[in-house]
């Protein structure tokens, strides 16, 4: 990263790689887990203990802080978006996303080189210095909040920057884009936009139907993100967006992330290459403008590094949280895509894009793109 440009990923996750260094490799969190399976734990209460697990060793080793840096700095990313994840059953997801919420301030406090990234000026003083920023989202405001627009407001003074309204079902704010009952942006969820846009906060409707996503568009005072999506001109997946979708972010000069998950990008395909993501990226370009557009991989379900000891676990979750159990069945995740096939291998996106896009455009599409929506957004 020592060209020190702003580099962003709506990443969702830290890269699985930084778990495992905590357990010494592969093998060993791996056979962590099946000890933890063995004693009576769930695999859902083994996800939040491997990452507990990995907090401690980062607050407590700084050897192994260096390590995780070193992570970073082999992906060349300096800006990444993350979100606090719930996985235990037995919480509710506003308490699971407080949870994860607390880890990353442990992260925040224990590295001097970690910054939680809550404005435009803050990121960009992130990639001058050459350190790494996170910029902390929510891809549910509707579990986070339960029912109170106060909570909002807490969010945000954690730190909370990117409010995602939906995830793919109906929530109180409004409808997920796997959702049958197509309905579009509530009262509540007026309401709820209008108290983001008050914060200062940018509203996301990536995993938001096509109905509450052009209302939104539409009603917010603020522009609107589609921050991880695809085209669904290009590969039709309920995860992408129409172009009548795309024109509405267009016309208030929105911003759009494209994803690398193979199942969103290339569904049915059986080894898809990098080269699909670019014709998503291309298209989302020729409708809503060179400017306007970037990078949201979204990568962690896909990483090659991924415990193989929580896989089948990770299937049953995300069909709890709403995607298709037949085509997740189906789906080969922890496979990578093309030559991408883990989060150490970011500078293959960053090599294609110079190649095949202008060179004018590379840096916007990296991340200046979105730090300038951001400022329009706040």
């Amino acid at each position: 990263m020592a060209d020190q440009q702003p580099v962003f990923d709506y990443t969702s996750s830290a890269p699985w790689e930084q778990v495992i260094r905590s357990y010494g490799g592969s093998e060993q969190i791996n056979e962590a887990i099946r000890e933890m399976v063995a004693s009576g734990k769930r695999k859902d209460e083994c996800w939040e203990a491997i990452w507990d697990h990995e907090v401690r060793a980062f607050e407590t080793d700084e050897g192994f802080r260096d390590e995780v840096r070193e992570i970073y700095e082999a992906a060349g990313v300096n800006l990444l978006s993350v979100t606090p994840w719930t996985h235990e059953s037995h919480v509710s997801e506003r308490t699971g996303q407080r949870r994860d919420l607390s880890r990353w301030q442990a992260r925040f406090d224990a590295a001097d080189w970690l910054h939680k990234v809550t404005s435009p000026e803050d990121a960009r003083q992130v990639a001058r210095s050459d350190d790494v920023g996170i910029v902390l989202n929510t891809q549910n405001v509707g579990a986070a909040i339960d029912g109170s627009l106060d909570r909002i407001d807490v969010l945000y003074n954690e730190g909370v920057r990117i409010f995602q309204l939906t995830y793919n079902y109906q929530n109180m704010l409004g409808t997920g884009c796997n959702d049958p009952s197509e309905g579009g942006l509530s009262t509540f969820g007026r309401a709820a936009v209008d108290r983001i846009n008050e914060l200062g906060g940018v509203v996301d409707v990536s995993h938001c139907g096509k109905r509450t996503t052009l209302d939104t568009i539409e009603y917010s005072d603020e522009p609107v993100a589609v921050t991880h999506a695809t085209c669904q001109s290009v590969s039709h997946h309920y995860r992408g967006k129409s172009d009548a979708e795309l024109e509405a972010l267009a016309d208030a000069v929105g911003y759009v992330g494209i994803v690398t998950l193979p199942w969103f990008i290339a569904p049915g395909e059986t080894q898809p290459t990098l080269d699909i993501f670019f014709e998503h990226l291309d298209y989302a370009r020729s409708i809503v403008g060179a400017d306007n557009i970037g990078i949201g991989t979204d990568f962690y379900p896909a990483d090659a590094k991924f415990p193989s000891e929580l896989l089948e676990y990770y299937k049953q979750h995300i069909i709890e949280l709403g995607f298709d159990r037949e085509k997740v069945e189906q789906r080969n995740i922890a496979a990578g895509i093309g030559d991408f096939k883990t989060y150490t291998d970011w500078p293959v996106i960053r090599a294609e894009l110079g190649e095949r896009f202008p060179s004018a455009q590379v840096e916007g599409i990296l991340g200046e793109n979105f730090l300038r929506f951001w400022e329009r957004a706040v």
